[in-house]
This record gives structure tokens, C-alpha cells and sequence, in this order.
């Protein structure tokens, strides 16, 4: 795990790897996974989604040593970013950087 970007498949990026993360919209399916909190596009926490609201309207990350289990919630301009593979439970999505063929 890094402290910026939570879990990152298993190995450790290279010095000036760029690690990708998307906003989530649907925080119920990041339960148990690591995540960001961004507040105004401002990393505020990082930690493991202990549970959330079924409307994605709150979420509450894990308490850890540093700090307690803590409810966010999106009225307050919270965002929830993690690795796209984070909440698709294995399933990953990927892009093309060519057009389909007109054949």
C-alpha cells in the first residue's frame, strides 16, 4: 500500500509510475477495499471503506493507528477515488487507442 493511493496490485510503482485512479460513484462496492477521500480535489484520508450507505450518500472509512473510524459524506463535496479493478471485484477495464475497423 502506498500513503497516497491505497492498495496497488501487489508490487510497488516505479519512481515516477503513474498510478491511476478513478472517482467512484458507487461507494457500497468499495466496501472493504482502500481508497482516497478527496475533498475540493485534496486528498483529506486514505483507509479501508468499513461500510456505506446503499445511495452512496455517506460512507464510513476504518479507524487505523493514526486515526478513528470516520463517517464522510457527499453532501460535504466528498469523493471516493480508488484503482477502477477496486470495485469491479477482478473485472478491468481497459481502453483502445485505435478505432474499431468499418469493415
Amino acid at each position: 500500500m502506498t500513503p497516497s493511493t491505497g492498495r496497488s496490485n501487489g508490487r510497488t510503482p516505479a519512481v515516477g509510475e503513474r498510478i491511476m485512479l478513478r472517482q467512484h460513484l458507487h461507494w457500497r462496492r468499495l466496501i472493504g477495499e482502500n481508497v482516497q477521500i478527496r475533498q475540493h480535489g485534496q486528498i483529506i484520508r486514505t483507509g479501508t471503506v468499513d461500510d456505506a450507505m446503499a445511495d452512496s450518500t455517506a460512507l464510513w472509512i476504518a479507524g487505523d493507528a493514526a486515526q478513528p473510524r470516520t463517517m464522510y459524506e457527499a453532501a460535504h463535496g466528498i469523493e471516493v477515488w480508488a484503482h477502477p479493478e477496486e470495485a469491479e471485484h477482478g473485472i478491468c477495464y481497459g481502453t483502445t487507442s485505435t478505432a474499431p475497423s468499418q469493415n
